[in-house]
């Protein structure tokens, strides 16, 4: 079983958070949301997901208050025993996303995968570049943080660290790689982080200019997915 997991503080992304589920190939899933925003309606989130069989979508909230770490702690402590998928409610996952990570983690690759070069789409610029060349199918200290995907088992060892207002998910990571658990980078394919104009309004608030500058360009295109699945 793998629970997808999705902390969202963004009513327009409601349904990016229900596709990106749904896309998935995989079959053993389910989904767990928890709103982080006091002003999402949870009656519209629940409403949505009472259209998958019962407890296969899972709906939350809890106090906009509370940092992500603690959201992510949160839903794990309410996931399937197995395997537990951290999706980002603004990014992209191709149909193969989850697959590629289970049969990593089920190889015994790691216990802890993701992917350190991921691609980033500029929407405003209209430009799929790519983020950390040079960083596939190895191991690492460093992984992006809406692509990890870890056994249950590990997070009971390392929970996330519930008070930091940035770098949650580094934070974890490094504890993992302390503890002795190994990280893994998946190929660059089946996913897309999706950058827009406004830094602003992303959790990692750093500047178009200079996230790009730490990229290398693929090609300027309105349709990405054709070129990372």
């Amino acid at each position: 079983m793998i629970t997808v997991i999705t902390c969202t503080i963004r009513s327009s992304c409601i349904d990016n958070v229900f596709d990106n589920f749904d896309r998935q190939k995989w079959k053993d899933k389910k989904m767990i949301i928890v709103l982080n925003n006091d002003k999402l309606k949870l009656k519209r989130y629940r409403k949505r997901a009472k259209r998958y069989p019962r407890n296969k979508v899972r709906v939350f909230r809890v106090k906009q208050k509370y940092k992500l770490g603690k959201c992510l702690n949160y839903a794990i402590k309410r996931a399937s025993k197995g395997l537990v998928a951290k999706f980002d409610d603004d990014d992209y996952y191709g149909p193969k996303f989850l697959r590629e990570a289970a049969r990593a983690i089920k190889g015994g690759k790691a216990g802890v995968v993701g992917k350190r070069t991921a691609y980033v789409y500029f929407k405003s610029k209209r430009a799929l570049m790519l983020y950390r060349p040079g960083g596939e199918r190895t191991y690492t200290r460093s992984l992006k943080g809406g692509t990890l995907v870890f056994r249950r088992s590990v997070w009971k060892r390392v929970p996330f660290p519930e008070f930091k207002k940035v770098g949650t998910d580094a934070g974890w990571l490094g504890r993992c790689h302390r503890r002795g658990i190994r990280l893994y980078s998946l190929s660059r394919k089946h996913y897309v982080c999706i950058r827009r104009k406004n830094s602003g309004s992303h959790t990692q608030k750093k500047s178009m200019r200079r996230y790009m500058s730490q990229c290398r360009m693929v090609r300027k295109t309105k349709r990405y997915r054709r070129y990372v699945n």
